[in-house]
């Protein structure tokens, strides 16, 4: 006759270590070839029969290193490893739980299974970047990932770390809320490689299936797993409907690639692929995409851009950078990006570095392919530069050093006459940097030198040379106080500026212009020696340039509150170089320019600058920008750009609540100049909680071909799956401080109404 125990209410609390002490030496004596983990077993009722078999009655559970397993009733047969769980039974797994009306397994070995298991995961991480995401501004707030939900007819447990799940669904929507599942016939989940297999899988949004596939592999947890992605779609007036269908290889922790095809209905099928890399030493990326024969010009199409930086050590670096397309109208043609579009020279050069605390050296060859067939930039072949910069004592003493040869495609007839050569600029240099609490003082000296060996002078000029003494004297005063404006401390600062430059004329009508043009007027080359950029040309001064700079700083938080600053250059001698068919400047002094910056309590930001004539009284240039972000969600930005004779545009952008989950998102910029849009952008988004849509029409002026026209539609299920073509790029270009709905915080989301 078997003898039993049985211990109900208090007994049962008090006599719980005595029980769980026999419990655990019995695991270890029935099951000590197998392992050597305890059990333990609790209820508000307990039995134990000949210390075989163990039973527990009333919020019972039973655990065994990190799983515990919870239910009405456990029976537990110690000798048979044998579990068996009636009624809500619960079993923890790290972040999901399992539930179902009962369970049966080998403990030790989690063989088992639960029939009409429900699932519910509530995840601690914060999302990662996947496959096929770029990453995300840091100001742009995030969201932990989203709770989750599922079931399943039944759950298989094959092993510590395997289960399958048949007829299984799930999604992240809350419960009562079935707008969106995914579902498979079967489900293999793999903790131990937190990687999964469906088989005959698909979503249902609004009980409509949208997607099948017989066979699909994924990761959960946010690791990257080889595997097709969701396909994307669009419409474009170049392209006609697109369909593109990725595949995802994960090659390696620090290697990638994806494979595409993309289907265009007015031009055929594009492949398209990327790898991507990462080592201690060097790191880089390849992209490619080739359309056979495209069905409307029944050319051979093609991109390609090849990227690479290698870390040698010891302060040397290389690297190269090439981009190459097959024919002038590829971008404006199958490219929606504007900034993609307007690109009318790739690069395609070779780099090499170094670097140590004296001296940096940089060696460049680089060539272009132009695509608008009239901005011919010449090539460098090579490049080469060399500075110093060493401190001794108060002196500060730096070498700038350059090598160039200029060449042009003797092929292209536009550019076979232009002269080419190599050019040597020398420009040693010492200051004598004096500062102190309330300003500075810092005289400079130094030796411009350049020679010219010309090997194409269509001019005849011959090789020349230039040597120009250069000094300058740059200068600065501090001051500050105290004040309070509307019950808050604030320092106001006052910051004069005065800048001195002197270089001797020399004629030089004679040196070939390669690289240099007139430099912007603005805040940083008022108060540079020369006027134009490049080396090719140095201009003679004998001039002051004065600056005044105001702000106004919260004490209490040390934000900048207000800046504004004006500033103007003045000549004391008459302009003798100019580029080539630029008259030369008959005024004493430059445009004043001027220009404000505010960030308000408000939540305004506001930035203006203009550069005013003062010979016509006129506005040279004006820029003015503002933005308005209350909270994520709200962004309204306005600014308008003027240019004398080249430039008048206004470009004004929004995101913004509409009430009820929807977003309003918006551009335009348009040219009062050419009278017509550059860019145009209207859009909608809805945010259900669990579920995100947005839909995206766009319309750019492309550089080389006439306006392209682009319609984007995606549907974002809980930020784990997506369907149709992303917007998300071109809306984060268009749109400064555009929140994505899905990464809004509660207590700025607003509401949504089924």
């Amino acid at each position: 006759m078997l003898k039993s125990r049985l211990l109900t209410g208090v007994t049962a609390m008090l006599f719980m270590c005595s029980l769980r002490a026999q419990a655990q030496s019995e695991t270890v004596q029935s099951d000590n070839a197998k392992n050597d983990d305890s059990i333990t077993i609790e209820g508000d009722k307990l039995e134990l029969h000949l210390d075989r078999q163990m039973r527990a009655i009333g919020n019972a559970s039973i655990s065994q290193n990190e799983q515990t397993i919870l239910g009405d009733e456990i029976d537990y047969d110690v000798q048979n490893d044998q579990l068996h769980v009636i009624g809500n039974a619960r079993i923890e797994l790290g972040e999901a739980m399992l539930t179902g009306p009962e369970l049966r397994m080998q403990l030790s070995e989690s063989i088992g299974e639960m029939r009409d298991a429900s699932i519910s995961i509530i995840p601690s991480s914060q999302p990662q970047l996947q496959a096929n995401e770029e990453p995300q501004d840091a100001s742009i707030p995030t969201k932990t990932l989203p709770k989750s939900r599922g079931d399943a007819k039944a759950i298989f447990f094959e092993g510590p770390d395997k289960k399958r799940l048949q007829n299984a669904r799930y999604t992240t929507c809350e419960a009562g809320v079935d707008d969106w599942y995914i579902k498979a016939q079967e489900l293999q989940l793999n903790d131990a490689t937190k990687s999964g297999v469906a088989k005959s899988a698909y979503i249902e949004f609004k009980d409509v299936p949208l997607f099948y596939t017989p066979w699909m592999s994924f990761s959960f947890n946010n690791q990257r797993k080889s595997g097709l992605l969701a396909p994307t779609f669009g419409n474009t007036t170049k392209t006609g409907f697109e369909l593109t269908t990725p595949f995802y290889w994960n090659i390696a922790p620090n290697m990638d690639a994806t494979m595409a095809t993309r289907e265009l209905s007015k031009r055929g099928v594009q492949l398209q692929g990327g790898f991507r890399y990462l080592e201690d030493k060097f790191s880089g990326s390849d992209n490619l995409e080739y359309l056979p024969s495209d069905n409307q010009t029944g050319q051979t199409r093609y991109y390609a851009n090849l990227k690479h930086q290698q870390n040698f050590g010891n302060g040397w670096s290389a690297g190269y950078n090439i981009e190459k397309v097959s024919d002038d109208q590829y971008f404006s043609e199958l490219s929606t990006q504007i900034t993609t579009t307007s690109r009318v020279n790739l690069p395609q050069q070779f780099n090499v570095n170094y670097t140590d605390e004296t001296w940096n050296f940089n060696g460049l060859a680089q060539k272009f392919q132009t695509l608008d067939k009239v901005s011919y930039p010449y090539e460098r072949l090579p490049q080469l530069t060399l500075n110093g910069n060493q401190d001794f004592g108060g002196v500060n003493a730096n070498l700038y050093s350059q090598l160039v040869a200029f060449d042009t495609n003797k092929a292209n007839a536009a550019v076979a006459t232009l002269a080419t050569g190599s050019r040597l600029t020398l420009y040693p240099s010492i200051s004598f940097p004096l500062n102190t609490s309330y300003g500075y003082i810092t005289p400079k000296i130094g030796v411009h030198h350049t020679s010219y060996s010309l090997n194409n002078d269509p001019n005849n000029f011959g090789n020349q040379e230039r040597t120009l003494p250069i000094f300058s004297l740059d200068s600065g005063l501090y001051f500050d106080r105290d004040l309070k404006i509307a019950s808050r401390n604030y320092s106001q600062t006052l910051e004069p500026r005065l800048y001195y430059v002197y270089i001797p004329d020399s004629n030089q009508n004679n040196i070939p212009n390669f690289d240099s043009s007139e430099a912007d007027l603005n805040f940083g080359t008022l108060f540079r020696e020369n006027q134009f950029t490049g080396n090719d040309r140095i201009n003679n001064a004998n001039q002051v340039s004065l600056a005044l700079t105001s702000r106004l700083i919260e004490s209490d938080s040390g934000t900048q509150r207000l800046s504004a600053s004006i500033g103007q250059r003045f000549y004391f001698a008459d302009q003798k170089v100019t580029l080539p068919g630029v008259t030369s400047r008959i005024n004493n002094s430059s445009d004043i320019i001027a220009g404000l910056s505010a960030n308000l309590r408000t939540h305004w930001m506001l930035n203006a600058f203009t550069q005013y004539n003062t010979n016509d009284s006129s506005s040279t240039r004006t820029t003015l920008s503002s933005r308005f972000t209350p909270e994520p969600g709200k962004s309204l930005n306005l600014s308008y750009s003027y240019r004398k004779d080249l430039l008048d545009q206004f470009d004004i952008s929004a995101q913004w609540p509409l009430g009820q989950g929807w977003y309003g998102i918006a551009r335009t910029n348009y040219s009062l100049l050419e009278h017509q849009n550059i860019e145009t952008l209207a859009g909608i988004e809805y945010n259900a909680g669990c579920w995100q849509t947005r839909t995206v029409m766009q319309r750019v002026s492309t550089a080389t071909a006439n306006a392209n026209y682009a319609l984007f539609f995606q549907l974002e299920l809980g930020g784990l799956a997506s369907i149709g073509s992303s917007p998300l790029n071109v809306i984060k270009r268009s749109v400064p401080g555009y929140v994505r709905s899905g990464n809004i915080t509660d207590n700025s989301q607003q509401s949504y109404f089924e």
